[in-house]
């Protein structure tokens, strides 16, 4: 299981194992495509989906 958590103009993402990753908005204007600036990994929201793209991992599709 996943955790995102919307910060308003970031997002806080916790996984399984105990990892958290911050994303900032990517462009800053927006709330649906966020990317984590030191590893470039990303999250793109999509109504109740969320498409989770980490570097060297298959990417995860959420569901609320």
């Amino acid at each position: 299981m996943i955790s995102i958590q919307n910060l308003g103009t970031s997002l806080r993402v916790a996984g399984p194992d105990g990892w958290t990753e911050e994303f900032a908005a990517s462009p800053a204007n927006q709330s649906s495509r966020y990317q984590a600036a030191t590893t470039h990994d990303a999250v793109v929201i999509d109504g109740r989906e969320a498409l989770l793209m980490k570097k060297g991992s298959t990417p995860l599709t959420c569901r609320r």
